[in-house]
């Protein structure tokens, strides 16, 4: 292997992550899931109201360590696209050369979910998954092959952390699962996966004692936005949901992974060389093919089965293995001008989307990414102490799109009563949320009650809520403008009511 081309791989993925990360600044507030993770992370407890802690304790910690920038989340979430696509060249060396395996991995810098989404979202459990998804792969087929006790035991830890980022993660382990009874079934005969279980349980299993202890009520939100998708959909097509979701979301992926494709067609012709691989081993193969789509596929399922609909975002983690499957199974042929013109490529779309990007930030007039806090949180902070009399900000809840900015933007930063589905919040004590007060915002009039109704529940049958409406614009570099407006009400004065 020549060491120069390993260096230019690992600064192709720094150069890729520093400027993935800069460009965000172009944008005025962090992701909405970005601010619900400083939030999570502030309850220090081992669940939350959606997903497991994880992301939560990694966000908020670096956020409240680093002084409170919004580039923790950009810098945050690049570091855990590195790693994963470390992880993934690690794990293709065992399929294929250690160019290839470079370029297995390289090749993912293009795909939809590792551009676009990385300026929309900053920094998710899905972000997180990205860099957890490769590296349980990696240690769990490093075990199987070399069967030794301290992979084993990563394995347990890196499938642990994986639980405890995003309950997804059970359809790689399903996949893994597959190929050890196809393939490798004289492991059930070894210790080595039995420890890793044990190291694995050992630490989800605070997490399991939280479930219990709430019910499962962060369980009911992954049916809550299947629910919603479902109902977003066009009436004429839920009579064929069970073809149609499905169908939807594996669309979803194959044109997320469009780009790699073509880079790779491009690859082959430059190589003048096409055709499926000749020496393909058995196991392998079966490997290969069942981390890259048995993920996808029972996702697919599910839906299908459910007839709910599946957000095409859930399969960001999910398209992971697209580049090892491509250099596997119809491989290019590499001589000593082959990295150096992939490697073109990979820096060629990355200017690409990297320009596409800021110009897109300058043009965009979007609530999500231009959010005018200067000027909506003085305002509030003035109608907050008109009508509480000057007392403590402490409260907000409410539509998770409206609420978080006043928690992170806020000067005086409200803790957020986070929703959990009508069941009793273990993060509040509603008896002081009376007693101090509280900010509920919704989207609308009939939004602005289904919160009420969930975050106070000690309110007096007869309260009587006073909403307002807020309006605000934004404008882009071009002087398009968009309004928005939502609805809130301050609960306070209890007693006199």
């Amino acid at each position: 292997m020549n060491i120069s081309k390993k260096r230019m791989f690992y600064l192709f993925l720094f150069i890729n992550a520093l400027c993935w990360s800069f460009v965000q600044f172009f944008r005025n507030v962090i992701s909405i899931d970005a601010m619900e993770a400083i939030s999570w992370g502030e309850v220090i407890d081992y669940g939350t109201n959606k997903h497991p802690p994880l992301s939560g304790w990694l966000m908020s910690g670096l956020y409240h360590i680093c002084g409170q920038h919004d580039y923790i989340a950009y810098f945050l979430g690049q570091a855990c696209i590195l790693i994963g696509f470390i992880f993934l060249y690690k794990l293709a060396k065992f399929f294929m050369s250690e160019e290839k395996a470079m370029c297995a991995s390289m090749i993912l810098s293009s795909c939809y979910y590792y551009t676009y989404i990385v300026f929309i979202d900053n920094f998710n459990c899905n972000f997180l998954s990205m860099a957890l998804w490769p590296m349980i792969t990696y240690y769990f087929y490093k075990s199987v092959k070399e069967n030794l006790l301290k992979d084993w035991i990563l394995f347990g830890f890196a499938a642990a952390l994986g639980v405890l980022c995003k309950y997804q993660v059970i359809f790689l382990f399903f996949a893994l699962l597959l190929y050890l009874i196809i393939c490798d079934r004289k492991q059930f005969r070894q210790k080595g996966i039995y420890i890793s279980i044990l190291v694995g349980l050992l630490f989800v299993l605070p997490h399991i004692l939280f479930l219990y202890k709430t019910d499962f009520f962060s369980f009911i939100y992954m049916a809550e936005r299947t629910e919603i998708g479902s109902h977003n959909t066009p009436k004429f097509l839920l009579p064929f949901g069970r073809v149609v979701f499905p169908l939807k979301f594996l669309l979803d992926q194959i044109l997320s992974v469009a780009t790699c494709i073509v880079v790779y067609l491009f690859l082959m012709l430059q190589t003048k060389k096409s055709g499926l691989n000749q020496n393909i081993k058995a196991a392998e193969s079966i490997f290969i093919l069942l981390i890259t789509f048995a993920p996808i596929l029972t996702q697919g399922c599910m839906a299908a089965i459910e007839n709910n609909r599946v957000m095409g975002i859930w399969g960001s983690v999910m398209v992971a293995f697209v580049g090892i499957f491509l250099f596997y199974f119809f491989p290019v042929k590499f001589n000593e001008k082959t990295f150096n013109y992939f490697m073109k490529w990979a820096y060629s779309l990355m200017i690409a989307w990297l320009i596409g990007m800021i110009i897109f930030a300058q043009l965009q007039v979007k609530r999500t990414l231009s959010y005018p806090y200067q000027k909506i949180m003085p305002e509030f902070n003035k109608i907050w102490d008109a009508k509480t009399h000057n007392s403590e900000f402490k409260y907000v809840g409410g539509n998770i799109d409206y609420v978080f900015q006043f928690h992170v933007y806020n000067k005086r930063h409200p803790k957020v009563i986070l929703e959990t589905f009508g069941y009793k919040n273990p993060w509040v004590d509603h008896e002081d949320v009376i007693k101090s007060g509280v900010l509920i915002v919704g989207k609308n009039k009939k939004d602005l009650k289904h919160y009420v109704k969930e975050m106070v529940v000690l309110l007096p049958k007869d309260y009587k809520i006073e909403p307002q409406r807020y309006d605000f614009e934004i404008t882009n570099k071009l002087g398009k403008t968009k309004k928005y407006k939502f609805y809130y009400t301050i609960i306070s004065d209890i007693k006199n009511q």
